[in-house]
């Protein structure tokens, strides 16, 4: 009999591929660069940073709000909001922002099914881009492929 899972543990492991292909998008082999302090880091000592702080669920899984930082701006210096609102701004311009601040007021519950639909979409998101790119390494820690 397969084992119900609960909201909690799908969206962990949502987020598993979620932040795998947060921190590998626009990689260059094995590293990746933070996007507000600009410096180079192994994919694997990156985090995946949210723009809109909070982790609310309507832009929580939203990749234009998601991107990689270090340890140093994501936590201690809480995302590094002056820089990382420059590298929105720069990259999406501010229509996107506005749309993003937008639903960031939204509430949304997820489901388990929403949550296992995410998983699967961003684990595919994620082998494609191992699969485009020799040089990066599959980061997965169960090893799936």
């Amino acid at each position: 009999m397969k084992k119900v899972q609960t909201v909690s543990k799908a969206k962990r492991k949502a987020w598993v591929w979620f932040s795998l292909y947060i921190r590998t998008r626009r990689a260059d082999g094995e590293f990746n660069t933070c996007v507000t302090c600009k410096r180079v880091y192994p994919i694997k000592s990156l985090q995946a940073g949210h723009w809109l702080p909070g982790r609310h669920n309507s832009v929580l899984f939203d990749p234009r709000n998601c991107h990689p930082q270090c340890y140093g701006c994501n936590v201690p210096n809480k995302g590094n909001p002056v820089k990382y609102f420059h590298f929105m701004e720069e990259t999406f311009g501010k229509e996107i922002m506005d749309e993003l601040e937008e639903l960031d007021k939204q509430t949304v519950q997820f489901k388990v099914v929403d949550l296992e639909e995410l998983e699967q979409f961003f684990k595919t998101k994620y082998k494609e881009l191992i699969k485009e790119d020799n040089n990066i390494r599959n980061f997965n820690k169960r090893g799936e492929r």
